[in-house]
């Protein structure tokens, strides 16, 4: 399955999106849609990323600056699946009962390499420039149920999925 998505300017309606996005995403679509009918893709809407962001927004103490979330994790494994989105471990986080993130929290293999796909290297991929990368690191790490050795030792990250969490005012005060 292929998962899409295109940031659009916070709060522009759908139909304002799809008929200004600054990368031709539809005309991409429908090209692949008709050389792999089968395979199923789907494009997320603009919103998701924001809503996103306000959840991470939500768990932080102070404002943080109004660009979308990363997608930039740099491999997530669940049983059956291998991606690089941030905004695809919360997609995951719905459909399994636990995910494990690797090198998102970097292990002591850290490197300035951004992407496991090419050889660029700049410390901003670990660090954040324009995605509120530290604010989505500091709340991954708040969720982890695994131990400070395993992301220290193996840069593992064990999230619950959401049919796990408990998200009541009294989990919360319990925490």
């Amino acid at each position: 399955q292929i998962v899409s998505s295109h940031v659009s300017t916070c709060c522009l309606s759908l139909l304002q999106w799809y008929n200004h996005t600054d990368y031709p995403i539809f005309i991409q679509y429908q090209r692949y849609r008709r050389l792999h009918p089968q395979q199923p893709f789907y494009i997320l809407h603009p919103r998701f990323e924001w809503q996103l962001w306000q959840r991470i927004q939500d768990n932080m103490a102070e404002p943080i600056q109004k660009n979308p979330p990363s997608s930039g994790l740099l491999g997530m494994r669940t049983s059956s699946c291998l991606t690089i989105s941030c905004l695809c471990t919360i997609l995951m986080m719905s459909l399994c009962e636990v995910v494990h993130v690797y090198e998102f929290l970097p292990s002591r293999r850290k490197t300035e390499l951004c992407h496991y796909f090419q050889r660029f290297y700049d410390a901003a991929c670990t660090l954040g420039a324009y995605h509120p990368l530290l604010y989505e690191k500091n709340l991954v790490k708040r969720m982890n149920q695994g131990s400070d050795r395993d992301i220290y030792v193996h840069g593992r990250v064990t999230l619950p999925g959401f049919s796990a969490m408990n998200c009541t005012a009294k989990a919360v005060r319990e925490h």
